[in-house]
């Protein structure tokens, strides 16, 4: 892209930030939640589709994890083709992303983001009028999947492990992925005897842990302790599973 569009773009993403912070539903739309970039791939086609009445142009771009990244600041290693795109009412685009090459691990995943910004056309029939042109960006998930990854990914969800932590502050939950995918969790419910309680469950790294303040009535040194979670998979579905809780003690 030249530098003229790079800088007019750039200043979009700017005011769509300032009117739309986090991510917003667009009337655009890809056909995942999540996009899944194979290693073994030369690249993937992703596929837009419009259900607005009027044209639009698109940007898209992919960063490391800078939720106000723009394409100027954008530092993933993958090209978005074409990176700028007019798309018709009710029609589709097809756009190619390319992996660049980079020093990512070969036995786990690696997440990235793949932004989009729509830039709806102005009304004609208002263009009397004063209008609000508001502009929508979307963010999703892109992992990378190398070849090398132990296991299968439908299977991922049977690495992780649960234990309740005592502190000073309280209990909390802590889950161990043993598996080389990313995992998703939502909806996390705990059961701990008689007791009840629930926390925020959120994604969880490979090969690593992650940790959460438990809501509700839960003893860490409860003996017969289980969760109820649910993962997303490869095609954005919701799926539930049940785990044991360990007594780990204090930490």
């Amino acid at each position: 892209m030249n530098s003229r569009y790079s800088t007019f773009f750039s200043a979009l993403i700017v005011a769509a930030q300032v009117a739309i912070m986090g991510t917003a539903a667009a009337s655009v739309k890809l056909p995942a939640t999540r996009v899944i970039y194979d290693a073994s791939l030369r690249e993937r086609a992703l596929q837009f589709t419009s259900q607005d009445d009027g044209p639009s142009v698109m940007q898209v771009w992919v960063d490391s994890g800078d939720e106000k990244s723009t394409p100027k600041t954008a530092d993933a290693p993958f090209i978005v083709t074409p990176p700028v795109f007019r798309i018709e009412p009710k029609a589709g685009q097809t756009v190619r992303l390319v992996f660049t090459g980079a020093n990512l691990p070969q036995d786990r995943e690696s997440v990235f983001y793949l932004n989009t910004l729509q830039i709806p056309s102005v009304n004609a029939a208002y263009a009397d009028q004063n209008q609000m042109m508001v502009m929508l960006r979307n963010r999703l998930k892109l992992f990378y999947r190398p070849a090398g990854i132990e296991g299968g990914v439908q299977d991922a969800y049977k690495k992780l492990t649960f234990s309740l932590l005592a502190g000073a502050k309280g209990t909390r939950i802590a889950v161990s992925n043993g598996s080389g995918y990313y995992m998703s969790l939502v909806d996390a419910a705990l059961t701990c005897g008689a007791h009840a309680a629930t926390f925020a469950a959120d994604m969880v790294a490979p090969r690593a842990e992650a940790q959460w303040d438990v809501k509700g009535d839960c003893p860490a040194g409860t003996a017969q302790a289980s969760v109820k979670i649910h993962y997303v998979d490869d095609y954005g579905a919701i799926r539930p599973a049940e785990y044991p809780v360990s007594p780990a003690g204090a930490k």
